[in-house]
């Protein structure tokens, strides 16, 4: 084993707190010192750290320039990191706008390595399976092409890179938290048995993730807390920069305890070691607890994402809800023998170790080269790119021209439209008052004939009344024989 000092950068988000960013570093340490001896391991990340405040010291990204040519190589990753929207965390971003957001943590440091010739080495993170944009596209060509070594944690990752190199050069391997044991000391450290000391955890305790969606489950849990008093429940925020908070748990849980402060990493894992159970949807806090045979109780879909990967553990169990009952969750508590399938993840992760130590042992790449025709050609693609632009944005005028016109007619046309129909309109108004007035006056002249009808009528039959009273009175019948000789007198 060499007797030099080896010099590696690991670059992502290890200014954060969030457990399996912590682990990352702390694991690679490890690992490479078992197979190159003396390691000196560099963190970059957007912020500065320094060992007193932090597990390990980090320094900015805005310093890699200037340290990267005495480095032996730079390892990308673990995590989530190959990926371009902006949403990483709350309030996280660069520590100056000349540095891209998020590429500045991880694509950037690549294409500085591969400058200057130091073996790039992918260290299984996740890819963004749908958001790789097209510009990125020649800069993740170039890294992926000239990279000394890629693994991923996953085939959906994989995947999303075949585009930029052939998948026989990209592993799929699953990801390096698995190899937290190693870390661990047995029996547990003096700084974790003063924590457990002082929180009242000497007992069995079952881990709660503060995160919202567990509230069906602590209802169960309240619900049977006379079969689980043996148990105390320790809450943790599993990544306080994601949001994690104890607040979320039930206050009112029996047994609730909060730790005084976040764990360092290491604390945390033996924390998750030693418990009887964990629940909640961190991906690495199931790793952690199924690499110690600690069963995990999480809300995740092990279909989709980064669960997969897990779907084959056993000692995965979904979260028991308010209206199940107790035994089949109390039989499942307790330690037991670890999964097989950690002893078959922890001989990959071993070959990816040794492939990663030597590319390392390797010495410096002919990415230069690369690197300085991709510099030769990227004024032409920039221009290329720009004349691109510049005919797609004559394009799109043309065609707003072209928009607006046809609105100008489209509006024009409505506007006769609409001063015809008013037209028609209002010819429909006047002839319709007019039938309305010659239909009022019919009414009335109507009227007015009925009545003169009915008063004809009435005097009528006065009339006759008068006369056939007239022709039945004694008067007309007496003198009945005068008015025959008056006739004939008158002929």
């Amino acid at each position: 084993m060499e007797t030099r000092e080896w010099q590696v950068a690991i670059v992502g988000t290890l200014d954060v707190e969030n457990y399996g960013d912590l682990l990352f570093p702390l694991i690679a340490g490890a690992e490479l010192t078992k197979r190159l001896g003396r390691v000196k391991l560099h963190c970059f990340s957007y912020a500065a750290r320094t060992a007193g405040e932090w597990p390990f010291p980090v320094t900015s990204v805005t310093e890699l320039p200037r340290l990267a040519a005495g480095l032996d190589g730079l390892v990308v990753g673990g995590g989530f990191l190959v990926r371009f929207d902006k949403q990483v965390a709350p309030g996280y971003g660069p520590p100056t706008p000349a540095i891209h957001h998020p590429t500045g943590y991880w694509l950037s440091p690549a294409l500085i390595a591969l400058q200057h010739g130091i073996p790039l080495l992918w260290n299984t993170p996740g890819v963004s399976y749908g958001d790789l944009p097209a510009w990125g596209d020649p800069l993740l060509e170039l890294a992926l092409s000239q990279s000394s070594y890629i693994a991923v944690r996953d085939e959906p990752s994989r995947a999303a890179l075949a585009r930029f190199v052939s998948t026989e050069c990209i592993d799929v391997v699953p990801d390096t938290v698995f190899g937290i044991g190693q870390l661990l000391a047995d029996p547990p450290a003096s700084d974790f048995n003063r924590l457990r000391e002082a929180s009242g955890l000497t007992g069995p305790y079952i881990i709660l993730q503060g995160v919202r969606g567990l509230e069906s489950c602590c209802r169960f849990l309240k619900r049977h807390a006379d079969r689980l008093r043996g148990y105390r429940f320790l809450a943790l925020p599993v990544g306080p920069v994601n949001g994690d908070r104890t607040e979320f748990l039930d206050a009112d849980l029996p047994g609730l305890v909060r730790l005084p402060s976040w764990p360092q990493p290491l604390v945390f894992a033996e924390l998750i070691r030693q418990a009887s159970a964990v629940i909640g949807p961190s991906f690495h806090l199931a790793i952690t607890a199924l690499t110690a045979g600690v069963p995990v109780f999480t809300p995740a879909d092990l279909k989709i994402g980064k669960f997969p990967g897990l779907a084959d553990f056993t000692g995965i169990y979904p979260l028991p809800a308010e209206q199940d009952e107790p035994e089949e969750f109390l039989a499942r508590l307790g330690k037991r023998p670890a999964s097989p399938q950690v002893g078959a993840v922890l001989d990959r992760l071993a070959v990816h170790w040794d492939r990663i130590a030597e590319a390392i042992r390797g010495g410096a790449t002919a990415a230069p080269e690369a690197v300085g025709r991709f510099w030769q050609s990227l004024p032409g693609v920039l221009e290329e790119n720009a004349l691109r632009r510049d005919a797609a944005v004559a394009a799109l005028e043309a065609r707003s021209l072209a928009a607006a016109l046809e609105a100008r007619s489209l509006v024009a046309a409505l506007e006769a439209r609409s001063l015809a129909a008013g037209a028609v309109e209002d010819e429909r108004s006047r002839t319709a008052a007019t039938l309305e007035a010659e239909r009022a006056g019919s009414s009335t002249r109507i009227a007015e004939l009925t009545r003169l009808v009915a008063l004809a009528r009435t005097e009528i039959a006065t009339r006759d009344r008068r006369i056939a009273e007239l022709l039945r009175s004694t008067s007309w019948k007496v003198t009945a024989p005068f008015r025959f000789v008056g006739r004939l007198l008158g002929r």
